[in-house]
């Protein structure tokens, strides 16, 4: 990173083992974050990353030189009311045991509360846990 630039902040997932580990991406490449929706939809074939990005430490660049994070995030949503539903033969313990992180985010079982769940209610349910957990 450039010399005023906290090396401790940017981009964060949690692997496998539960870790949170700081992502570097090369300038020629792009990340692609995989949710929860495509866990579902492929019956736990693909596993939801959470992540989160970290800003720099209070008073780690003491130069005056200010610094901005810049993002650009694309969003790629189904309508509302598309259908949160699993491969045919696939069982939700194969969905919800999928996911790595279990502990960082409010569980999935508990927004995810049927097969065929809409996409809006899945989303209304998530925000709602997201606010209320703890």
């Amino acid at each position: 990173p450039p010399p005023h630039v906290d090396p401790r902040a940017g981009l964060y997932v949690t692997d496998r083992s539960g870790e949170s580990i700081k992502v570097s991406i090369p300038e020629d490449c792009m990340a692609v974050q995989i949710g929860e929706c495509l866990q579902i939809l492929t019956g736990g074939a693909v596993a939801a990353t959470p992540h989160c990005v970290r800003g720099p430490r209070p008073g780690w660049n003491d130069d005056g030189v200010k610094v901005a994070r810049i993002s650009f995030p694309c969003f790629v949503d189904a309508k509302p009311t598309f259908p949160l539903t699993m491969p045919e033969g696939c069982g939700r313990e194969n969905v919800l045991e999928s996911g790595v992180g279990r502990d960082k985010v409010p569980p999935l079982e508990e927004r995810w509360t049927e097969n065929g769940m809409t996409f809006g209610n899945f989303l209304q349910t998530s925000f709602e846990k997201y606010y209320d957990w703890k």
